[in-house]
């Protein structure tokens, strides 16, 4: 399965923050506090608070360069995880709090209990369209680390209908083309993807979902049959993020975990057929191969792609080898 964006709850930051904010004041507010009526209720106020706080934190932290910046971010979440279930929030009647103990297990990938709490989210009416969008987002994101792929497309689909803003959807239907690609639906794996990148149009948006929404359809082009299609689009995916940062960010994963493997094998092939140094080629070429044997090494038996990485590892070897080239190159007259 090709690599997913974790979004991080952007979208619904202020209807949350806004709605959170209502939870403190009920427990600030002598005539609003009169409503709680019991211990439990203002203690679960109260943890809710902090634990936003803490996601705040974790947020913010993530963005840092530091290597081990995810690490000690997770933190935050873990001890705001443990203020949420020890306040009962799984329990509550209100959507929006379940919601944010739904999005901090799918954060800690402890994503059996996030989905079972996301789609406690997603059935109620009153939730908010912003948040229920997301919270089905998600739940998808969640299905596909659970290897339910099925369900995954469902959940994309219901978040389609919900959300409105073109980048959003294009998001959506990137992600949801990489579930078809899992389940095999090359056609509209490549469909998808297309209709991602027909929603991109400012530059902003080329520079942040462009390249990896590009990746995907290069693997999907490459997986249908169309090398030369996919290498193209490795090339215009870089000409957005050269250094393939975007694919290699920290909020993305892999399922299979060896799909990287594939992936990494295009964009060596990519780098190859556009080197002018001999000795950089022939490096890339050669890192092509070790990558191709690796998916092939690592892919489970069953695995539907493995006849097409085998066909992939030989027909790179053949090009890497000059005298192939040459023969290549008189046959076509140049």
């Amino acid at each position: 399965m090709p690599p997913r964006t974790l979004r991080h709850a952007a979208a619904v930051a202020l209807a949350l923050t806004a709605a959170f904010a209502i939870t403190r004041d009920a427990a600030a507010d002598p005539s609003l506090w009169s409503l709680a009526r019991s211990a439990d209720q203002g203690r679960l106020a109260v943890a809710v608070a902090d634990a936003e706080a803490l996601q705040l934190k974790y947020r913010h932290i993530a963005r840092l360069p530091d290597e081990d910046a995810d690490g000690v971010g997770r933190l935050f979440l873990r001890e705001a995880r443990v203020l949420l279930e020890g306040a009962g929030a799984a329990r509550s009647p209100d959507p929006l709090v379940r919601y944010q103990l739904a999005e901090i297990l799918h954060e800690l990938h402890d994503d059996v209990p996030a989905a079972k709490l996301f789609e406690t989210v997603v059935t109620v009416e009153s939730t908010p369209q912003s948040v229920r969008a997301e919270a089905y987002s998600q739940l998808a994101e969640a299905y596909t680390r659970l290897g339910r792929f099925a369900d995954e497309i469902r959940a994309y689909d219901a978040a389609l209908r919900l959300e409105p803003q073109p980048f959003a959807r294009a998001r959506l239907l990137a992600n949801r083309a990489e579930s078809y690609m899992a389940l095999g639906d090359i056609t509209a794996a490549v469909t998808g993807y297309r209709e991602a990148m027909g929603l991109l149009s400012a530059p902003i948006e080329m520079f942040t979902l462009g390249p990896t929404t590009l990746w995907g359809l290069a693997v999907a082009l490459d997986r249908s049959g169309d090398l030369d299609g996919a290498l193209e689009a490795i090339r215009l995916a870089r000409s957005y993020d050269p250094l393939d940062k975007n694919l290699n960010g920290p909020g993305w994963f892999y399922v299979p975990a060896y799909d990287r493997f594939y992936y990494q094998a295009l964009g060596h092939w990519s780098a190859a057929r556009r080197a002018t140094l001999p000795a950089a080629r022939a490096e890339e070429y050669l890192s092509a191969v070790a990558r191709w044997q690796e998916y092939l090494d690592s892919a489970a038996p069953d695995d539907r792609w493995i006849g097409v990485a085998r066909a992939r590892l030989r027909q790179n070897e053949k090009e890497r080898d000059p005298r192939a080239r040459s023969r290549k190159a008189a046959a076509l007259g140049k």
